[in-house]
């Protein structure tokens, strides 16, 4: 992991210069990844840093509790993929609650570029107890060709790992 996040900052550095100004994201996020339900069937799946998070949106049926033979592919968009600076610290309820929250304040949002083989990758095995029991599914979420943008700077990523979460049955 820690390999991902010192290539993200030397490609951002590398590509995010224009007139003096630098502007470097983190990618400083916590292992976990957590997620919330919405109303409208879809997964807010979500990895936050102190003032930043890289949100994923998936509709359920991208989540199911069933083993996969070939990885699911979800096409990445400017709706389903978000990188975002606060001003000051989030926490779960940020993504989660009913009403969307007045603060923090966003300060940047790069939203993915749809396209090519820009997709985000999930692969779910079973969850098994010590009897070998099944208690869930285990969802391993990556990034094939991640290409974020703001203001008309980009930054890509070839392959990158999100994270997992587990679904109980």
């Amino acid at each position: 992991m820690n390999k991902v996040i010192a290539f993200f900052l030397c490609l951002t550095a590398l590509i995010s210069c224009d007139d003096g100004d630098l502007e470097i994201p983190a990618f400083d996020f916590e292992e976990e990844v957590h997620y919330c339900d919405t109303e409208n069937n879809e997964y807010t799946l979500f990895r936050m840093g102190i003032a930043e998070a890289i949100i994923v949106t998936l509709p359920t049926s991208a989540i199911q509790n069933k083993v996969t033979i070939e990885p699911k592919t979800v096409s990445i968009t400017e709706s389903n993929v978000v990188y975002r600076t606060f001003n000051e610290e989030i926490s779960t309820a940020y993504f989660c609650g009913n009403v969307p929250p007045t603060a923090p304040q966003i300060l940047s949002n790069w939203i993915g570029i749809s396209g090519g083989s820009n997709n985000i990758l999930i692969e779910t095995i079973e969850e098994l107890d010590a009897s070998n029991n099944i208690t869930g599914y285990r969802h391993f979420i990556s990034f094939q060709n991640l290409k974020v943008e703001k203001g008309g700077k980009h930054i890509a990523f070839e392959e990158t790992e999100f994270g997992e979460i587990v679904t109980t049955i």
